[in-house]
């Protein structure tokens, strides 16, 4: 049995995002951008990126913006091809590339809430390490 995993990237995501919103099927977007099932679902789950006239009709078809999906393509090719490198060039934490991938994909709402958390978990952190150290001294 063969297992399919997402590649996590900043085209896919947003891509996967659009439909969801849409409530469009892997075979009806294949169907309004005159792509196969297999293309369609391969750009959904990060296995391939678009050329610039499927991104195109893409664009046209799910009402994006063709220079901020353009953008994602090209961060997407450059983690393609470099890995964690990219992030790190980019002076990001690779484990932390998903939250930057993610995070914009949230609702102001959700983004505030996410922010508040994180916030909470490092407060917690840093009161039981103080407890840690009080213990020890």
């Amino acid at each position: 049995m063969q297992v399919h995993t997402e590649r996590l990237g900043f085209f896919n995501a947003r891509l996967s995002q659009r439909m969801s919103e849409l409530n469009l099927s892997t075979a009806q977007l294949a169907t309004g951008v005159d792509l196969t099932y297999e293309q369609v679902r391969k750009l959904a789950l990060g296995h391939c990126l678009p050329s610039p006239s499927t991104l195109e009709r893409l664009c046209a078809v799910l009402g994006l913006s063709k220079r901020e999906m353009n953008q994602r393509v090209a961060k997407d090719r450059m983690m393609f091809k470099f890995g964690d490198a990219t992030w790190t060039c980019w002076g990001i934490n690779p484990e932390a590339g998903p939250l930057y991938i993610l995070f914009p994909l949230l609702t102001e709402d959700q983004q505030e809430i996410t922010r508040l958390q994180l916030i909470a978990f490092v407060e917690a952190k840093k009161k039981r390490d103080r407890k840690r150290r009080d213990r020890a001294a």
